[in-house]
């Protein structure tokens, strides 16, 4: 048995999503407490918890919020925890800061490093940066695919790479999938919303669906939308997937990403995916096509995305391949056994590693030299 504590501070979207799965691949007999700070968005993923595991929510609120958050978990985490898993930039830093001085193994998931981010300004961005690189030999950074991977390496410290996962199925047949094309997130810059807008603008006789909601500082963004796009609210994830399975194509035109659990889903539900040439977002494409990608397309001008949706829209055998390689590229990289048995064993790696350390007289954190 292992007692693991994982601490997210924004528990909304694409990560609060990987933290519960992450939570169900252990075994019921691990003690798993996870401590999660809310955002918008929280009260759909908080209404599919896992019952073997202890939620507790940080106390943290306002401009005080993350040292009193820090405090809470200083105190939390000194009850016979072994490894302590921290995600997200504000979640990370919490793990790292803290773990170590507690003598427990500390596992960092960027899922987007902070400094990616093109909506901050230069120097916060570059202050972010900072803190990685000064931070990243206080724990192992376990990056969810290969562009994070590479970006931790080039930070310093110990780093692996275990990627996203879902569970994998056979694509629906041409014959029985709608005729939308299907964007998620939040309706923000980041997310490429106005690039999808546009898209939708230029194809007035596609069908373009978008599921997200828009924060306040991003409503101008709902403004003279055309009448082929449809917008719904955050839905329940299970419909989601519904929708995704049904859907034409996948519209994912963002600016930066972590790695997109969206995509990552869409590709192990067999579809073909149209994205931004963002390194993060062509992880999720097969390169050994004969035109580059083989389940998709990535596009940078909007003329590209245009002509991506179009020849999608209009050519069943492209489409037909490309939802059957996004198929084989998923069984290889995303098949969420393979990504169980992955965690499973880092896991326990660890816990073995203590039992041996306590024997020993030696520290943890000596081992993690071996994942460097």
């Amino acid at each position: 048995m292992v007692a693991i504590a994982q601490v997210v501070e924004a528990f909304a979207y694409g990560t609060a999503k990987s933290v519960r799965q992450l939570c169900g691949l252990l075994s019921p007999a691990d003690r798993v407490t996870v401590f999660y700070g809310q955002r918008q968005g929280t009260e759909l993923d908080l209404k599919e918890l896992d019952p073997r595991v202890q939620w507790q929510a940080l106390p943290g609120k306002g401009k005080t919020k993350h040292f009193t958050n820090l405090r809470h978990l200083e105190v939390a985490l000194s009850k016979s925890f072994d490894i302590v898993h921290g995600h997200s930039s504000y979640g990370g830093l919490y793990a790292k800061l803290l773990g170590p001085r507690l003598g427990l193994t500390t596992l960092y998931s960027p899922r987007g490093f902070a400094f990616l981010r093109e909506d901050f300004p230069t120097v916060g961005r570059w202050g972010f940066r900072q803190i990685e690189r000064l931070t990243s030999g206080r724990c192992l950074t376990v990056c969810c695919g290969p562009y994070e991977h590479k970006l931790a390496k080039s930070l310093g410290g110990p780093s692996i790479q275990i990627n996203n996962g879902f569970v994998v199925e056979m694509p629906f047949g041409i014959d029985s999938i709608g005729d939308y094309i299907l964007g998620v997130g939040r309706i923000c810059h980041q997310k490429g919303f106005d690039i999808f807008v546009e898209t939708a603008r230029r194809l007035p006789m596609k069908r373009f669906t978008w599921v997200g909601e828009a924060q306040k500082a991003n409503e101008p963004l709902l403004n003279g939308l055309p009448s082929n796009l449809t917008l719904y609210p955050y839905i329940d994830h299970a419909i989601l997937l519904n929708m995704i399975r049904r859907s034409r194509m996948i519209l994912l035109p963002s600016r930066w990403e972590g790695l997109s659990r969206f995509l990552i889903e869409s590709v192990c539900l067999g579809k073909a995916v149209v994205t931004s040439r963002f390194p993060a977002n062509l992880d999720c494409l097969d390169p050994t096509g004969p035109n580059q990608y083989s389940n998709g397309f990535a596009c940078q001008a909007i003329e590209e995305y245009v002509r991506a949706v179009r020849h999608l829209s209009e050519k069943d055998e492209c489409l037909y391949k490309m939802q059957s390689a996004s198929h084989d590229y998923a069984q290889e990289n995303f098949d969420i056994r393979k990504i169980t048995s992955k965690w499973r064993d880092l896991y326990y790696s660890f816990n073995d590693q203590t039992q041996a350390s306590q024997k020993a007289g030696c520290t943890l954190a000596n081992s993690l030299h071996t994942y460097k």
